[in-house]
């Protein structure tokens, strides 16, 4: 329970770390409670008498993990929080946010895309279940298919997260889809030709196979090649939309 007691009219300054203080608290509960997605939390007048707060602070806690997506206010009679599962998009917003106010422009982007996909790659190549070498090697056919078509910038965004999170690394998993949540509409504006196309569908069967064979050396090795070719592609295709700063807005956009 938290040490905290509250009389009168607080500054809102005081009351957002008090409200931070009870978020934290809640989390651990919902932990230490082993809570399922979709459970309810207790009524409120039980968290006011739990936490020691007023209800504007409860109320600014509650507010503070919906947004980070650990829960759903449900509105209404008999409504209230609901432990929620955190979607790739909550973990976007909070990262394009803090890119935002770095300055983080598209080149920065894919280089942090050129050191974790080989990495990815490699993981996968060990920890890849049946059901992941399944998924890879569909999405790659319908891949295959697609080199003329517009649909194959988004199945390629597909295939290379279905392999990160093929890695068994949750950290890989989240930077991949975060990534190219973030570079979808720029990666619209850049694009491939038909020919950097089939490149990119030749290096990948090569990584499909190591990974496949259980060859981290070759997948990495194979990976390398094509996301270092694809960056020099895109540098050289367009140099002055790689200097495009990454807005807070892309997260919502994408």
């Amino acid at each position: 329970m938290l040490d905290v007691a509250e009389r009168g009219e607080v500054p809102s300054f005081v009351r957002g770390k008090r409200a931070l203080r009870v978020a934290q608290a809640i989390v651990h509960d919902i932990e230490a409670d082993a809570r399922q997605i979709g459970d309810r939390l207790p009524p409120e007048h039980d968290m006011l008498a739990r936490y020691e707060v007023a209800r504007a602070t409860l109320r600014e806690a509650l507010r503070f993990l919906e947004l980070q997506g650990v829960l759903h206010l449900q509105p209404g009679r008999g409504g209230g929080p609901v432990v929620a599962r955190p979607q790739i998009g909550d973990f976007t917003s909070s990262l394009a946010l803090v890119l935002h106010f770095v300055g983080t422009d598209l080149r920065a982007l894919i280089e942090l895309r050129e050191a974790l996909a080989p990495q990815a790659a490699s993981h996968a190549a060990r920890r890849a279940t049946a059901a992941d070498l399944m998924a890879l090697a569909s999405c790659f056919a319908e891949l295959e298919q697609q080199v003329g078509s517009t649909l194959f910038e988004e199945t390629n965004r597909r295939f290379h997260d279905l392999l990160a999170w093929a890695s068994g690394n949750p950290l890989f998993g989240l930077l991949t889809s975060a990534l190219h949540l973030l570079t979808r509409d720029l990666s619209r504006q850049l694009g491939y030709s038909e020919h950097e196309r089939e490149n990119q569908v030749r290096r990948l069967a090569r990584v499909v196979h190591a990974v496949r064979l259980r060859d981290a050396v070759t997948a990495r090795r194979e990976m390398e090649r094509l996301v270092e070719g694809s960056a020099v592609y895109l540098g050289q295709r367009s140099p002055d939309l790689m200097d495009q700063k990454v807005r807070w807005t892309q997260a919502f956009e994408a």
